[in-house]
């Protein structure tokens, strides 16, 4: 939490601490309001990247929770480094990887949307090819493997450079920009129908 600091007549918020900061707070206090605090701010990120690796809405928020039990029970292994928020999408992305296998390998249907969408004013035929086509991404995305999917969601969603994806996947930029390319190859296939000339 900001202190508020008093100088001169004037009341100043200090910074708030980053993500590392509190993740070293926490491994020498164990104060578990850190970890509130980490959850918080990165709950969105990590929710949204296991729902679109995942594809199962019912699956994902589980998935979500499993990620932060595990992060904040090998919290200790965090030496610092890379960034907090790379740490914690790899360990998301392991969780998601995971739960995958466990499913054996079976299809997923995905039923949640990839991004909200602003229909208003929008034509009743626009709403209708919009959403066909959402169906259409979501379908492709759906029959990419765990990895290729990673790779897009990552970088074209997420909107990470290739390194950072490669970092946090834990392999080198030039087999991350080899996914991205076959993942993007394998979709224009699967969407060539949907995209422009």
């Amino acid at each position: 939490m900001p202190e508020i600091v008093q100088t001169t007549g004037e009341t100043l918020r200090a910074p708030s601490p980053s993500d590392e900061q509190l993740a070293a707070a926490y491994q020498r206090s164990g104060e578990t309001s850190l970890l509130e605090e980490l959850a918080r701010r990165h709950l969105p990120k990590v929710s949204s990247l296991v729902s679109q690796i995942v594809l199962e809405p019912s699956a994902a928020e589980d998935v979500t929770q499993e990620t932060f039990l595990r992060a904040f029970r090998r919290l200790d292994s965090f030496r610092g480094d890379s960034q907090f928020g790379t740490w914690l999408y790899r360990v998301a992305l392991n969780t998601a990887y995971s739960h995958q296998k466990r499913r054996a390998r079976s299809p997923v249907e995905y039923h949640g949307g990839l991004h909200e969408f602003d229909t208003a004013g929008t034509s009743p035929d626009g709403r209708m090819l919009r959403a066909e086509l959402d169906s259409q991404v979501r379908a492709a995305l759906s029959e990419l493997s765990p990895k290729l999917r990673a790779a897009i969601v990552l970088t074209s969603i997420h909107g990470l450079k290739a390194a950072e994806a490669a970092e946090i996947e834990g392999c080198t930029i030039a087999t991350m920009y080899w996914r991205i390319h076959k993942a993007r190859k394998l979709l224009h296939r699967r969407l060539k129908d949907y995209l422009s000339p």
